[in-house]
């Protein structure tokens, strides 16, 4: 009885700890050294934020955060089926306090709550929705081209329309699913010099370390800088185990300070 009470306590604080997990926000600061870079993108700093799903975004965090914001990419997976259009349209408000452009891509549960809605809101909050295609963005005499990719169960990942007329020396591109990228051959892979994404939650819930995904993390090979989130939020059940609720403020630098 006494071993049967004990498990049950267990079972109580471990769910309470993924509840709070789950709740908890991460803010990863991250510079990107890239000597590809152009020079007068220098210090071009991105807030990237994916898979916010069913929660309401902490305004603490969001002002928390004190360094000047260039571009906001939602990484996919903003809202999803059950979602009142209300709270994911207040969620980008909220995001809007850097005054910063925000892009958004796709990703597959946003499909599942009226996109038509989600599509319109967007739009009338000055959203730009990057779904394979891309935009250029211009300081100087040099561009840099945000890339965005469709990549989802309704719809089918075009690289090269989202390469098409792009007139960037660098391309940063944002896929909701990972393999998304990690399915194109190696030359139009090497042709990237930066990807982020989402989708995977880190596996959300981990059991001594292992999960349905690969933990999320930065990888850099020889040719591309390659960031994949655990999210900001969560799907079916608000828990986590062995992973982070996280948002990220990327820096961009090519070694010139």
């Amino acid at each position: 009885m006494v071993y049967i009470i004990l498990i049950l306590i267990f079972v109580f604080f471990l769910i309470i700890y993924m509840f709070f997990k789950a709740h908890h926000d991460t803010i990863d600061y991250r510079t990107i050294l890239d000597e590809r870079l152009p020079s007068n993108f220098n210090n071009f700093r991105i807030f990237f934020i994916s898979d916010i799903h069913r929660r309401n975004i902490n305004e603490t965090t969001i002002k928390s955060i004190k360094q000047s914001i260039d571009a906001v990419i939602i990484g996919g997976d903003l809202t999803e089926n059950g979602v009142p259009l209300k709270r994911t349209s207040e969620n980008i408000k909220k995001l809007k306090r850097w005054n910063a452009p925000i892009y958004f891509i796709w990703g597959n549960n946003d499909y599942e709550e009226q996109p038509e809605k989600i599509h319109s809101m967007l739009l009338e909050e000055n959203v730009t929705i990057l779904a394979n295609n891309h935009k250029d963005i211009v300081r100087g005499n040099e561009t840099i081209s945000l890339l965005g990719l469709d990549c989802c169960t309704y719809s089918e990942a075009r690289i090269d329309l989202a390469r098409k007329d792009a007139a960037g020396e660098y391309f940063i591109l944002t896929t909701h699913a990972p393999k998304a990228f990690d399915e194109l051959d190696s030359m139009l892979k090497n042709s990237i010099h930066t990807v982020l994404a989402g989708h995977t939650h880190g596996g959300q819930i981990r059991i001594f370390g292992y999960g349905p995904y690969e933990r999320g993390g930065f990888q850099k090979s020889r040719y591309t800088n390659k960031l994949v989130s655990e999210g900001y939020g969560y799907t079916t059940l608000p828990f986590r185990l062995g992973t982070k609720s996280e948002c990220h403020v990327i820096t961009f630098s090519n070694y010139i300070q």
